[in-house]
């Protein structure tokens, strides 16, 4: 019995910031397969991914506040240039921000992201090079190849423009 009550204690703490991050119907949902190339995301949500070779940028706008970006698989660390920014390179890195504020820059191949938030982000995959640079679904959509030229999308609803 006890061991039940702390396996659904466990799954419940690993769940809620996913569902927290998508807190209303203006949130949209990216998922990325076997990607190559480079996506760049600039969302107010949580991303969660895995690289198989290449480097990953976070940017934190709020680098003070009590959650952090996980980046794990780093050679030789998580370099950090400046205040809120936080670098990763190597083979079979991950990294997770949850429920924040931020820009992620992924670069390389076997790209695997699952975002949920609100913002734009851009993919260039390539794919011109010859071999399959990845799929991709915005929404739930049909899962398309990444597009071969640098092209932005929005995910979630887009703000109402100001009159």
């Amino acid at each position: 019995m006890a061991r039940s009550i702390i396996i659904a204690a466990a799954l419940a703490a690993l769940t809620v910031p996913v569902g927290l991050a998508a807190d209303g119907s203006n949130d949209g949902a990216l998922s990325v397969k076997r990607g190559k190339g480079a996506i760049v995301l600039k969302l107010k949500g949580t991303v969660i991914g895995r690289l198989g070779n290449g480097r990953v940028q976070v940017r934190d706008f709020r680098p003070f506040d009590t959650v952090e970006p996980k980046l794990t698989g780093c050679k030789p660390r998580v370099k950090h240039p400046s205040v809120g920014v936080s670098v990763c390179q190597g083979r079979l890195l991950g990294f997770r921000v949850v429920d924040g504020r931020f820009n992620v820059t992924v670069r390389g191949t076997g790209i695997s992201i699952s975002a949920v938030g609100r913002g734009p982000f851009t993919v260039d995959g390539s794919g011109e090079l010859g071999p399959d640079d990845g799929v991709m679904s915005i929404d739930e959509q049909p899962y398309e190849s990444l597009p071969d030229e640098l092209t932005a999308f929005y995910l979630g609803t887009p703000p109402r423009p100001r009159r």
